[in-house]
């Protein structure tokens, strides 16, 4: 089975408080590599890189445990993107891989009229 290149996130408003905080990769975790994810002893893993569509760079491992992004930070990690972005219910998170471990993240808004 091939791995995925690209994935698509709704934003519900189910998991909109959510996405606003974490980006659980559970359900799609196959599109990262697996030395991404941080070790049973709590080593962390090795680091991947989301270039946003924000012009800044989240370099981040998966933490094993909770199986999310462990950069949350509102300086340079996913919070900081979701912010800027104004996440709301709607909008579409684009993760798709663009090296080996490099990933272009961006968010797409249907236009309301």
């Amino acid at each position: 089975m091939q791995k995925p290149n690209r994935i698509q996130i709704p934003v519900t408003p189910e998991n909109l408080w959510f996405l606003e905080r974490y980006l659980n990769v559970f359900d799609f975790l196959e599109l990262f590599p697996s030395d991404a994810v941080s070790n049973i002893d709590g080593s962390p893993g090795i680091p991947i890189n989301f270039v946003t569509d924000k012009g800044f760079t989240i370099e981040s491992d998966i933490d094993h445990t909770k199986m999310q992004l462990r950069s949350r930070s509102k300086i340079r990690g996913w919070m900081r993107w979701t912010s800027e972005h104004e996440l709301r219910s709607g909008d579409v998170i684009t993760i798709e891989k663009s090296a080996e471990r490099e990933y272009a993240l961006r968010l797409s808004r249907p236009s309301r009229f």
